[in-house]
């Protein structure tokens, strides 16, 4: 678990350059609205991205096919595990997603193909071999509970060093109607609101693989069962707003 209360968050942000911080705010600013037009409309990005569904599958994708903006090569979906699988109050979780080869060099480790234990992996049938970027765990009302990173056979995804993927995070932008203009531009800005974490948990993902190889040699670490969730971070809506504003004002 990756730690970061809100004191040793203001420290890191008060880092940043002004740009960085000013564009955090912005995107913290657009997930509000978007929030608020969903609030609006009667739904949050949960409803919103169930699309009126009163039955959740365990593992089903919503929306079907995926959410897939092919021009800037970004996608998501959200899915439920098994309650007992699920943190406290989270009723599922997004799972985002880039097509590496516009933003990233070659793989550092392949995926094997079709391989059906491949359970949060994109379903459409035209889905490019992708990379996850980051999860977004919330509750049914759309509160975010926590920010996660997990292992290459969760998603059967390509496999990227870390500067490639913080490359690819930074291009992640979902600007099609389906199936939400507003809950896309919610899921994009809670990924630049909270760039900050998600770095932090991409870099940790790789330093937590790298320390359960050196322990287990002879296993693959991107295909051990054990290892499902790389990297994960509780973050809290409001209070990243706090502290992007007492930066911005210091």
């Amino acid at each position: 678990m990756v730690s970061l209360d809100e004191d040793a968050l203001l420290r890191r942000l008060r880092q940043l350059p002004s740009s960085e911080l000013l564009g955090m705010y912005a995107a913290a600013a657009e997930a509000l609205q978007c929030f608020t037009a969903l609030a609006q409309s009667g739904q949050n990005p949960v409803t919103a991205v169930l699309d009126g569904a009163t039955a959740i599958e365990e593992w089903a994708h919503f929306p079907p096919g995926d959410a897939v903006d092919r021009e800037t090569q970004s996608r998501y979906f959200y899915h439920a595990h098994a309650a007992h699988e699920r943190i406290a109050n989270e009723h599922g979780h997004f799972h985002t997603f880039m097509s590496p080869d516009e933003f990233a060099a070659a793989p550092q480790a392949d995926a094997p193909d079709d391989d059906p234990s491949c359970r949060a992996g994109p379903t459409s049938d035209l889905a490019p071999r992708v990379t996850h970027l980051v999860g977004i765990s919330t509750d049914a009302h759309g509160g975010i509970l926590r920010l996660f990173t997990t292992n290459r056979w969760v998603t059967g995804e390509v496999w990227r060093e870390v500067e490639d993927v913080i490359c690819m995070l930074d291009h992640f932008a979902m600007t099609t109607e389906h199936p939400s203009r507003d809950l896309n531009g919610w899921v994009t800005s809670v990924i630049r609101m909270f760039r900050l974490q998600i770095v932090d948990l991409i870099h940790a993902r790789d330093s937590n693989l790298a320390a359960f190889q050196a322990v287990h040699p002879e296993r693959d670490v991107y295909e051990d069962r054990s290892l499902h969730v790389t990297s994960e971070i509780s973050v809290d809506l409001l209070g990243q707003i706090r502290a992007i504003e007492a930066a911005i004002e210091a």
